[in-house]
């Protein structure tokens, strides 16, 4: 049976930007694009468009696009974006990007800490009661967080991912 899912654009809990002491600020703002590629017939041909992911199914992969830009009047230090992956998707392994030569993080504790995928450790006891610890695979994966070193006044980037629905 296909499941069908209504996907809700998930993004952004959190954006921490440190400020300078002085009345200048930055301001940075983000906005969050959920799509997915569809083929149509336009024209005789077949072609490939990306449209907003609305009502979608397992095996579908959706782009999630975060486009960020600081709007203030001082650039933006170690600004952080932390995007939960929406329920009911599956990270695609290697997908992430960033702008800004962003650091690149995965959480698989909601959020509660961060590391590079090859630390991403989990404990699991086996039949004889000792205890292994084992590499998260990225189906496992609940949050990304980019760590943009500096935005510039006045300058933009874009981060995002692909979730597969399962």
């Amino acid at each position: 049976m296909i499941k069908k899912y209504l996907i809700t654009v998930v993004a952004l809990v959190a954006l921490c930007i440190i400020p300078s002491l002085v009345m200048a600020k930055p301001l940075v703002n983000i906005s969050v694009k959920a799509e997915m590629d569809v083929v149509v017939k336009e024209g005789g041909q077949t072609i490939t468009k990306r449209v907003v992911a609305k009502d979608v199914t397992t095996g579908n992969v959706i782009f999630y696009t975060v486009s960020f830009r600081n709007d203030g009047d001082e650039k933006a230090t170690k600004a952080v974006i932390d995007n939960p992956i929406p329920k009911d998707t599956s990270y695609v392994p290697g997908s992430a990007y960033g702008d800004n030569e962003a650091d690149i993080t995965f959480s698989i504790d909601m959020g509660k800490s961060y590391n590079k995928p090859s630390l991403l450790l989990y404990e699991i006891k086996e039949s004889q009661g000792k205890t292994v610890k084992k590499v998260a695979s990225p189906d496992v994966y609940t949050n990304i967080r980019w760590v943009i070193p500096v935005i510039e006044a006045g300058k933009k980037g874009v981060v995002g991912f692909k979730a597969i629905v399962k």
